[in-house]
């Protein structure tokens, strides 16, 4: 018998339907329509076109999203709790935010580079500042045990396609059975949830209905994302006109007044040629959610540092604290929190990642790399200053194909959880780049009421 809350699983195991290859009957007596209704899935994904990421170099992926034949409703106890630490978590975040212009310790430790820390300082108002939307990337089996790996301001696209997941499952086969669950709609379900939102956020900020008549998506170059399909739709069910540009294209820049920025840049010299871009932005004739200075600090990942290590409690109240104590693993940034020596030394329960990247190119998980490569990886001088995390593990699916690993991902739009969604892969590091597919997760809750 549960008696602690904190024990509940993440997942409710009477509603968590996976028919994956190889695997054994389900003992739910529902499983079987799993099967049914991920061809119908499949076909509305075709219709709509939604696929793969491609790129300028090898053109559009004509592979469809990669969805994964599986069904699960998150626990009735877990979730509020959830739901409340995810928010609470994404306020901490603001307020290191809010606070990294005033704060010499705080610039220091971030290291954020000097081509962004200047247009972060140029910011008139940071005490206004917000994180609009923030993707939370979770790992774990129970509420005690869940832990957010990483915050994601640049990926609305994959909790579009995510919500229409959810939306086609509801209209397929499986409609009854989420009925019988009585399952709410979740926020991002509603098909166009983010164009009304961009240009809301535009309207309330000043920007006229005329001028929203173009809307920029702001994206590198040689990216063809299969998510711009889906912005663009909805876009243009709203009326609108979407414009996709690099944030270097200056012509386009000063036409537009609303947009969003889809991606930080790995290299963050390529912000040398966003000069017009960055005043835009910064003295408000752009608006785009996430403001550069809300964006360069919350996608830098030694925040999760920051709000692990004692010396930044000091930033917030005591229930924050709790939340964070509850809710970020223990890290900490290299050669500053954590020596070299004792990195190496616990190799077997810490991964290390860049400050910067992105699709998981650069984690490292210590347990499975040998002794002498880790070792040689945390004394590059070259990793110094990275982010050194305790090693959370991840939910598992056994079947008689193996096992899946799978995350949680907590879309938060305007301080709000909006749904739900979830990745699977054989691999513990659980990307979509890193060949993830995406499988439906429904709230027991009304997330409209919360």
């Amino acid at each position: 018998m549960i008696t602690d809350d904190n024990e509940v699983p993440l997942f409710d195991p009477e509603r968590d339907l996976v028919v994956l290859p190889g695997a054994p009957g389900h003992t739910h007596p529902a499983a079987g329509r799993v099967v049914d209704a991920l061809e119908q899935v499949r076909s509305r994904i075709l219709t709509e076109r939604l696929y793969k990421v491609g790129t300028l170099r090898t053109g559009p992926s004509s592979d469809p999203y990669p969805v994964m034949p599986a069904v699960a409703a998150l626990h009735r106890r877990a979730e509020p709790a959830l739901r409340r630490r995810a928010q609470t978590a994404v306020a901490c975040l603001e307020q290191l935010i809010q606070r990294y212009p005033d704060d010499p310790e705080l610039q220091d430790f971030l290291d954020v580079p000097p081509v962004l820390h200047r247009w972060i300082l140029r910011h008139p108002a940071p005490e206004q500042l917000r994180v609009d939307f923030c993707r939370l990337d979770l790992l774990g089996d129970t509420l005690s045990s869940t832990r957010v790996l990483e915050f994601n301001a640049s990926s609305p696209g994959g909790v579009v396609s995510s919500g229409m997941l959810n939306r086609f499952c509801r209209q397929s086969s499986l409609g009854t059975l989420l009925a019988e669950w009585e399952v709410p709609q979740a926020p991002f379900e509603r098909p166009g949830w983010f164009a009304d939102w961009l240009i809301d956020y535009g309207r309330v900020r000043g920007v006229r209905e005329d001028e929203s008549s173009r809307v920029g998506l702001f994206h590198e170059r040689l990216s063809l994302k299969f998510e711009f399909n889906q912005l663009r739709a909805q876009l243009r069910g709203r009326g609108r006109t979407p414009v996709e540009t690099e944030p270097s294209a200056i012509d386009h820049v000063k036409s537009l007044r609303l947009g969003y920025l889809k991606y930080i840049p790995e290299d963050p010299r390529e912000v040398e040629r966003w000069e017009t871009f960055c005043a835009r932005m910064t003295d408000g004739q752009l608006v785009a959610p996430n403001a550069l200075a809300a964006r360069w600090v919350a996608e830098n990942k030694l925040c999760l540092a920051a709000l692990s290590d004692p010396r930044f409690r000091r930033l917030f109240t005591p229930p924050q604290r709790a939340t964070l104590d509850a809710l970020v693993p223990y890290s900490r940034k290299l050669g500053d929190g954590i020596s070299e020596t004792e990195a190496i030394n616990e190799r077997t329960r810490l991964i290390i990642k860049a400050p910067y990247s992105r699709h998981g190119t650069s984690v490292v998980l210590g347990a499975e790399t040998p002794a002498d490569v880790w070792s040689g990886l945390v004394r590059d001088p070259a990793r110094r200053g990275w982010l050194i995390q305790e090693r959370v593990t991840p939910s598992a699916v056994g079947t008689n194909d193996g096992t899946y690993f799978r995350d949680l991902m907590v879309p938060v739009l305007g301080g709000r959880v909006i749904g739900y969604c979830a990745r699977m892969n054989r691999k513990r590091v659980l990307n979509s780049a890193q060949g993830s597919g995406t499988h439906a997760v429904f709230s027991p809750h009304d997330l409209h009421k919360t």
